[in-house]
């Protein structure tokens, strides 16, 4: 027998279930009346990821933990709940066939992992997604993940449309994304509304002129890494105008053009930010670190009149921070490279991040600021940089008024290591292609 209950009844019965998913969605397989008000309630809050689930013991290896003995979630898309695409396929039929529910979705967590463990090619539904995500207009808080390791075999998962999600005010991007994914959503958002941002580790994931993703043996080869010697050039606006027109390639390592974005479009209303960026890896190219070091810096420049929270961490390579009796089990070459020229160069990478964003702090005013928090700069308690003079951290921290020594205790060890490529080879071409890719390459 159906209630005779005023809708706005079922409507706040729903409401007050909010955080309860699991009743919420019993309530909805009561009546017609019932599905209808839960409905919306249900969507307002869709978590379809897995990215958040923290630390998984289960998936660690106790015989070397100095080198990959910790593994969070958001490391890879293998730690992902076997559930988990099943999930994401049935949110996308669902907006595909009603879809005058997409109204409904506020907030919105996703992990792009595309295929199932047993998958070889993205479904129908898959193929898709893009559709479903550009009727998302009203989400406000967006938690969005790119875990996967598909290479150019899959062109549709970078052919997202120009706009994505322009109703965000809290913004969370982590992993390694390819750079119009990045683009479609910064540039639809309205930037004098955004609030919070959180930039968790964010990568380039590589690509060449014609936006195929880079293969991780070419991003090696080529890259301006720290291999080649130490030096703080950065992408400078000739080299991002290349990139940008496909006359340029783009290495794989943090991904600063979130930042320089918003900063050219005037977040005046920005209270919250924080950024994670993994450690030093040598491999990588080195302008993307130092730009990124660069762009935190003016970017936080750039909000000091409404910013309210600070937080800057920098990924610890564990095996740093050892007793040197530790590292026995590795050959003495390794040895010898960790315990000199590889905890310099990290030394000196970490002191050209710190000194950029401490200086930052401490040259502009900062009227509402109020949380400061720095992680991963314990190696500069060493001073054992070899081109940064010793107590010159320590007058950057002395002049600044927001931290004390104390920032350098804070450590940073869970962090995700850095993503150097897809491991697939170039693309079928004739010599004169190969050619004049790699002048590219070259030029890059």
């Amino acid at each position: 027998m159906p209630l005779n209950l005023p809708v706005e009844i079922f409507r706040l019965v729903c409401e007050a279930l909010l955080d309860d998913t699991e009743s919420l969605a019993t309530v909805g397989l009561v009546s017609r009346e019932w599905r209808t008000a839960s409905l919306p309630v249900l969507l307002s809050q869709v978590d379809l990821s897995s990215h958040n689930k923290g630390r998984l013991p289960e998936h660690e290896d106790d015989y070397f933990p100095l080198e990959g003995g910790i593994v969070m979630a958001d490391y890879s898309d293998a730690y992902r709940p076997r559930n988990l695409v099943t999930r994401q396929r049935a949110f996308l039929r669902l907006i595909i066939d009603r879809p005058e529910l997409a109204i409904y979705v506020r907030t919105f967590a996703w992990t792009l992992v595309w295929l199932d463990f047993d998958d070889d090619d993205l479904s129908d539904v898959d193929l898709r997604t893009w559709d479903v995500f550009s009727l998302l207009r009203n989400v406000t808080h967006l938690d969005l993940a790119s875990l996967h390791a598909i290479g150019c075999d899959e062109p549709y998962i970078r052919q997202n449309p120009a706009r994505l999600f322009p109703a965000v005010t809290h913004l969370r991007l982590v992993g390694w994304m390819h750079r119009g994914l990045v683009k479609a959503i910064i540039s639809s958002l309205d930037a004098a509304q955004l609030v919070s941002l959180d930039l968790h580790y964010l990568q380039e994931e590589g690509s060449l002129p014609n936006g195929e993703p880079m293969p991780s043996d070419v991003a090696r080869k080529y890259a301006r890494s720290y291999r080649h010697g130490y030096s703080q050039d950065g992408i400078d606006d000739e080299l991002w105008a290349r990139q940008e027109h496909g006359d340029a390639c783009i290495f794989p390592g943090p991904m600063w053009l979130p930042l320089r974005f918003l900063r050219q479009r005037r977040p005046s209303s920005l209270a919250h930010f924080r950024i994670r960026i993994m450690p030093e890896i040598h491999t990588l190219d080195r302008r993307n670190y130092n730009t990124m070091f660069q762009e935190t810096a003016k970017f936080i420049r750039s909000t000091k009149n409404t910013m309210r929270s600070i937080s800057i961490g920098l990924g610890e390579k564990p095996i740093y921070f050892c007793e040197d009796k530790e590292l026995d089990r590795m050959c003495g070459t390794a040895r010898t490279r960790i315990k000199g020229a590889f905890r310099w160069l990290t030394s000196d990478i970490s002191a050209n991040f710190l000194h950029s964003v401490l200086a930052a702090l401490t040259e502009e005013q900062y009227p509402r600021l109020t949380q400061v928090e720095f992680v991963g700069f314990r190696i500069l308690k060493t001073g054992t940089s070899q081109r940064i003079p010793p107590n010159l951290t320590r007058e950057y921290i002395r002049d600044c008024p927001f931290v004390d020594d104390a920032l350098m205790e804070n450590a940073n060890l869970d962090c995700r290591r850095g993503f150097g490529g897809h491991d697939h080879n170039l693309p079928n071409m004739d010599q004169h292609e190969l050619d004049r890719l790699t002048e590219i390459l070259r030029r890059s």
